[in-house]
């Protein structure tokens, strides 16, 4: 019978739950934007749905709750050529790619 070092095997089980770090492994999805959205406080969640109201994805209330309209918004933020031209090349950690979603309008870098 083979043995496996510990370090072999602790290594086997890590990758399996570690997430891709790269844009080039892993998009970003609406439930990590829903959650990151959800964590922030009321000023910036209503920053975010100005600014989607702004660029004509989004049409509700800006009171900033995730509702059918924000879910929406960002479905269609996030299938836009612009939205995709950026995300494709980002190459930073996967939880910087889901802060840059959620604040993508907001930024001077894309507009």
């Amino acid at each position: 019978m083979k043995r496996r070092s510990f370090f072999a095997a602790a290594v086997g089980a890590a990758s399996l739950s570690v997430r891709p770090l790269y844009a080039q492994s892993a998009e970003v999805t609406l439930t990590d934007v829903r959650d990151l959205f959800q964590s922030r406080d009321l000023g910036a969640r209503r920053m975010v749905q100005d600014s989607l109201r702004h660029e004509g994805y989004y049409s509700g209330a800006i009171d900033g709750a995730w509702g059918p309209g924000t879910n929406a918004a960002f479905r269609a933020l996030m299938a836009s050529a612009r939205y995709q031209r950026h995300a494709s090349t980002w190459t930073f950690a996967y939880e910087v790619q889901v802060i840059e979603t959620m604040f993508f309008l907001t930024s001077d870098a894309y507009m």
